[in-house]
C-alpha cells in the first residue's frame, strides 16, 4: 500500500510541474493552450535524441546525455513557446478571435505537432534510460524506489522550489502574477504586459519539457501521447484550480495518488476512468477546485 502511495506521489509531482506551467499560461493569457502537451512531448523526443546522441558517438554516459539533453530541449521547445504566442495567438488576439476560436487553433496546433513528432521521429515507442542495466532499487519503508524515480523526485522538487522563488522573489516573477491578477491593471502602471507573456510562454514550456522528458523515464514517448498528457493537466487545473500555482501542485498531486491507488485496487485500464471520474465530482461539488485563484 505504501508502495502504491509513493508512486503516486512520484507521478504527481511530475503532473504538478507541467500543471504550473499551464496555469501559468492561462493566467496571462485567459485561454487553454491545448498544445501544450504536444510541446512538451516533442522536447521530450530532443531529449531522448541528444541523449542518444551523446551516448552513441561522444562517448558519454547515459545519465550525463540525459541532463545535458534536458537542458538544451527544454531551452529550444521554451523558444518554441515564444514563437507560438507571437505567430499564432498574438495575431489571433489582435484580430479579434474570441477563446473558442483560441482553443480551436490551439487543438490543431496539438494536430500538427503530434504528426510533426510521428513524421521526424517515427511511430514506434521511445525510451529515455539512465543505465544499460536494469538495477534494483533502494527500499524505503517498505517501498521500493528506483534510480529514475529519486532523479525524477530530485528534478521535480528543485525545479518547483525554483520556480516559486522566481515567481514572488524576483521583479519579473512580480510582473507575471500581476498580468495574472489584471492585466489590464498591472499595463497602467507600467507592466509590459506583452513582453510578460513572452516570458511566461518560455517558462511554461520549459516546464512542460522538464516534465515530459521526466515521464518518459516510467513509461514510453509516443507520438499522440500529447493529447493524454493535456487532458490530465486540464483534470489537475480543474481539481486544484485553474490559473492557481498552489493549486496546481495540490491537484498534480491528488491525481498521481487517485490514478495509481484506482490502478491498484481496480486494475492499470481503469486507471484514466479514476482520473476523469474525478474531474466529474469535482466538477460537480468544486467546480471552482481547490483553490481559488
Amino acid at each position: 500500500m505504501f508502495q502504491v502511495l509513493v508512486n503516486g506521489i512520484i507521478v504527481g509531482g511530475i503532473y504538478a510541474l507541467i500543471t504550473i506551467g499551464f496555469n501559468l499560461i492561462y493566467s496571462a493569457v485567459r485561454f487553454y493552450h491545448l498544445a501544450y502537451g504536444a510541446v512538451g512531448i516533442l522536447g521530450a523526443y530532443l531529449t531522448y535524441q541528444i541523449q542518444k546522441f551523446i551516448f552513441e558517438t561522444q562517448g558519454g554516459g547515459l545519465i550525463t546525455g540525459f541532463l545535458f539533453g534536458l537542458l538544451i530541449s527544454s531551452i529550444v521547445t521554451g523558444m518554441l513557446g515564444i514563437l507560438i504566442w507571437k505567430f499564432l495567438y498574438r495575431p489571433l488576439r489582435k484580430n479579434g478571435a474570441s477563446n473558442v476560436s483560441m482553443i480551436v487553433a490551439s487543438f490543431g496546433l496539438l494536430i500538427i505537432l503530434q504528426n510533426l513528432i510521428g513524421l521526424i521521429f517515427g511511430q514506434s515507442a521511445k525510451t529515455i534510460r539512465l543505465s544499460e542495466v536494469t538495477t534494483q532499487g533502494y527500499e524505503f519503508l517498505s517501498a521500493s524506489i528506483t534510480k529514475n524515480q529519486i532523479l525524477i523526485l530530485i528534478v521535480t522538487l528543485v525545479s518547483v522550489f525554483v520556480f516559486e522563488l522566481f515567481l514572488h522573489r524576483t521583479k519579473i516573477g512580480t510582473a507575471i502574477r500581476a498580468v495574472g491578477q489584471n492585466s489590464q491593471l498591472a499595463a497602467v502602471v507600467g507592466v509590459k504586459t506583452e513582453k510578460v507573456i513572452y516570458i511566461t510562454f518560455f517558462i511554461a514550456s520549459f516546464l512542460s519539457v522538464l516534465a515530459s522528458s521526466l515521464i518518459a523515464l516510467e513509461i514510453s514517448l509516443k507520438p499522440t501521447y500529447g493529447l493524454m498528457l493535456i487532458l490530465k493537466v486540464i483534470v489537475a487545473s480543474i481539481i486544484g484550480g485553474i490559473g492557481s500555482m498552489r493549486g496546481a501542485l495540490v491537484g498534480g498531486l491528488m491525481l498521481g495518488v487517485a490514478e495509481n491507488f484506482g490502478a491498484y485496487y481496480f486494475g492499470s485500464q481503469w486507471q484514466d476512468t479514476v482520473a476523469f471520474g474525478l474531474l466529474v465530482i469535482f466538477l460537480l461539488v468544486r467546480p471552482q477546485g481547490l483553490f481559488k485563484k
